[in-house]
Formats: C-alpha cells, structure tokens, sequence
C-alpha cells in the first residue's frame, strides 16, 4: 500500500515549500494539479523529486482539482491509502508515520481517515479553542482507495466539497495520532479577501444573498478569540513559512474584474464591505456607503440573549479553570 497525498493548488508559492517538503517526509508520493498558477508555484513543485505535477491550462476551483487527482492517483495499482490535502495545511511527519505504523492493519479499503483539524490563530503556535466553528473538530483527510467509491461530479458543483470521495457503509478510523494545522488564518487581512472571493463566486453563481451571508458569517472578524498552545509533538519536524501580505492577491484580482464588468453596486447585498480597500471603491463608485443584506442574522433581542448566555458560560469556565 502506498501513501499518495493529494494537493491542488493555485498560486501557493508562499505555503508549497513547507507543505511539500512535511509531505516529502511521509507519502510515497505527492501528486499537485496546479491551476494555472501565475507565481511560482510549478518551479517549486519541479523541485521535490516526490511530486507529481498535473498542469492545467485553465482555473477551476479545486474540487475540479481534487476529481482529476482522483483519477491520475488510480494509475497506481493496490489498494492505496490517498491523503487529500491543501497547501496552506502542515501535518507533522513524525506523527504520520507513527499513525501508519500503528493502525496499518485497520487501512483496509474503503477505510476513511480523520485527524483533528486546528485553525492557527495570529501564531504558529497557537490555535483557536473558542467553541466557534473554527475550534477543533474532526474532519476526513484520507481514504484507502477501494477504486469505485468516487466524488459528486454533477455539474451543478457547489463549493466546499468534502475532501475525500464519502459513499453509504464506509468506516471511519479517527486518529490521536494526526494534528493537521491549517495555516489560513495566520493571514487575517488575505483570508478575508479569499472569502470575499468565495462570496462574489456563489453569487455570480445564482446563490441568494441570505444563503451566502449565512454561510461565511462565521469568517467576518473576530474579537474575544480565546487560543490554545500548540504542543511540540504536533510540530515535530516542521519549518513554518514567514507570512507577510504580498500584495494584491489572484483573488483580489478576480473581485476588481468582477467590479469592472457588473459594478460594484451589483455586489453590495454580499457582507465584502469591512474589507478597506472593497468598501472605499464601493463608495468611489456609487457615492455611498454600501448596505449589505443582513436579513438572516436573528433579531436584536435573541441575539440579546444569546450573548448573555455565553457571557454567563465564560464566567463559570473562569471561575472553575
């Protein structure tokens, strides 16, 4: 049984010698399919003997990605175990290999595997552990590959697919043993442009205005982030990149091209506006500030309360620590 990692990839220059290089240490073999990256990202995957490198001529979103790493990781034979995995995302290799050591017996096919997911916050060594949606939580990495289960390929593709092709009976092996960080948030200012992005994409899609404000309510600002150290064995053997803003990202890019060609006001009911730089050419453009569609957020009063309530539950946990 090989160990092949999964990764698509579209301008990630400043995250892929990191992630390649912790990938390096435990997969047989990593297979990228780059998204016609304008950076450097396919020099530096030429780099790392591992990689194989699938060029795309055209952007597509990376669930595209991941269906044709799918079925370039099936010209392997046996039954493999495959590691669907992003850039921006660290595993230490120590702990990896230590898991295939152990539980190599339960990777039959169609085994699906789950490590805890951690959201690095401001720091790399430091997660957030707030009870929020971007606290801990277990999330399927792996998939020993029985080479029929396969992903939704329907054309009405919806963003944030699962990582790894799900089918009705499978076993689901959840591992102490794999810390899988991501390293997403250590740039506020660039995610929150990434998921502008993600708005501007679903409501240039037909998606409503309410379902997408719901849905990335969660990425808006946060204050009051309670964090927790990240213990060594989780970074044994990693290097972690020094992240500062590079300028305007493809992201950005692509929402500036967005307003040119529909305008700025055509996006306003999308919760973008706390970006600086998106508000001020809002305000360029149509001479006001902008009115997002906050509709699906609870009245004054239920939030009221429910604010209260987790006042109150800080307190105890204060007050019992």
């Amino acid at each position: 049984m090989k160990t092949i990692a999964l990764m698509p990839v579209r301008n990630e220059a400043a995250m892929l010698p990191f992630s390649l290089a912790c990938l390096s240490s435990c997969c047989d073999v990593i297979m990228v399919c780059d998204q016609a990256s304008t950076d450097s990202s396919r020099d530096i995957c030429r780099q790392f003997p591992k990689v194989i490198l699938i060029e795309s001529s055209t952007a597509a979103v990376c669930e595209v990605g991941r269906w044709k790493l799918l079925d370039a990781a099936r010209d392997y034979e046996g039954k493999n175990l495959l590691w669907c995995t992003d850039a921006d995302e660290l595993i230490s290799p120590a702990r990896f290999r230590d898991f295939l050591a152990r539980d190599r017996a339960r990777l039959v096919p169609g085994t699906v595997v789950a490590g805890q997911f951690h959201q690095l916050w401001e720091r790399p060594d430091q997660y957030r552990d707030d009870g929020s949606a971007y606290a801990p939580y277990w999330k399927e990495f792996g998939l020993v590959d029985d080479r029929t289960t396969d992903f939704d390929r329907s054309p009405s593709l919806p963003l944030h697919q699962p990582r790894v092709p799900l089918a009705a009976g499978q076993t689901t092996l959840r591992s102490e043993n794999l810390h899988v960080l991501h390293l997403q948030w250590l740039m506020a200012d660039v995610n929150q442009m990434k998921q502008a992005w993600y708005r501007c994409k679903e409501w240039l899609d037909g998606s409503t205005s309410v379902e997408i404000n719901r849905r990335y309510s969660i990425t808006l600002p946060a204050t009051r982030v309670r964090t927790s150290p990240v213990p060594e064995e989780w970074t044994e053997g990693l290097r972690f990149p020094e992240l500062v803003d590079g300028g305007v990202t493809w992201q950005e890019k692509e929402i500036l091209e967005a307003f040119e060609e529909h305008g700025a006001e055509f996006f306003e009911p999308l919760e973008i506006w706390h970006i600086p730089s998106l508000g001020q050419l809002f305000r360029d453009q149509v001479g006001r500030r902008p009115r997002p569609d906050r509709s699906y957020r609870p009245p004054f009063s239920q939030r009221a309360r429910h604010f209260a309530r987790r006042v109150v539950a800080g307190t105890r946990r204060r007050l019992l620590a």
